[in-house]
């Protein structure tokens, strides 16, 4: 014997197709025949999925979250006796009752948040592929690729902007090596230059040699003609590019980030 399960949803029906295959896999696998009934948003189509589940005595499985439509399909399948498994409505109807405000009541909002957290964790990990200047044969799939002499924060803003969806790679510009050509092939709306000022980038790299236990009166990475040489460097590449350039002298990484984000928005 086969019952006829009927997933009816206002979405793709996934979460109750799960659901029945789940309950139906512990009967075997000829116990169920399952028909999925997706984007069911008013009464008219309901009604033809009653009236054929009747004609076959199926048995409807629903993830239904608007209330109306949801209320009415239940209430007309008990009154053509039929068998119905209501999916959402009682989690809906408690946490409703819980939080003291309804539901949203929008199709497809888990499939929307899982889809966004793939998308973040697909642009983390192309952040970290491509930090640095690694990479470079994957630039033309970037949202965005960061600009800048050491020490300006490409790496932490371009995983900042990772965990915002984007997929940011990044790039040094250092006097002693061209930048990949794959640089100057992209369009210019698709790069950021980061800029900041001698004085401030000398003190962080003295910083930064300091904590390394290093000499920042002996190493040239924290004297003002090498600081100034890569800037000048930065300047000229950023200038073939086209790039749109920030200042990020004292300023915190999220705020340069927000920046960007809605300069991509526009």
């Amino acid at each position: 014997m086969t019952v006829e399960l009927y997933v009816v949803s206002d979405f793709t029906g996934e979460t109750a197709e799960h659901v029945a295959r789940a309950a139906a896999s512990q009967f075997g696998p000829e116990a169920a025949k399952l028909v999925r009934f997706r984007y069911v948003n008013n009464e008219e189509k309901g009604m033809e999925i009653l009236r054929t589940a009747k004609e076959l005595n199926a048995v409807l499985i629903c993830t239904l979250v608007d209330h109306s439509l949801r209320k009415w399909f239940v209430r007309k399948a008990t009154e053509e006796g039929l068998d119905l498994v209501d999916i959402l409505g009682p989690i809906l109807d408690i946490l409703g009752r819980r939080l003291d405000r309804p539901p949203l009541e929008t199709p497809g909002l888990l499939r929307r948040m899982d889809e966004e957290y793939f998308r973040r964790v697909k642009a983390i990990e192309f952040a970290i592929k491509c930090d640095d200047g690694r990479s470079p044969e994957f630039l033309d799939q970037a949202d965005l690729v960061v600009i800048g002499v050491s020490r300006t924060s490409k790496t932490p803003l371009s995983m900042y902007l990772a965990h915002k969806g984007i997929m940011a790679a990044n790039i040094p510009l250092v006097p002693e090596a061209d930048p990949p050509q794959e640089l100057f092939s992209l369009p210019p709306e698709k790069v950021v230059g980061l800029v900041i000022a001698p004085e401030k980038l000398v003190q962080i790299r003295k910083e930064r040699l300091r904590v390394l236990g290093l000499d920042a009166e002996v190493s040239n990475y924290a004297q003002w003609e090498r600081v100034q040489e890569e800037l000048d460097f930065a300047k000229n590449i950023m200038r073939r590019t086209g790039c749109r350039t920030f200042e990020v002298t004292n300023r915190a990484i999220e705020e340069t980030a927000q920046e960007i984000l809605d300069c991509l928005r526009r």
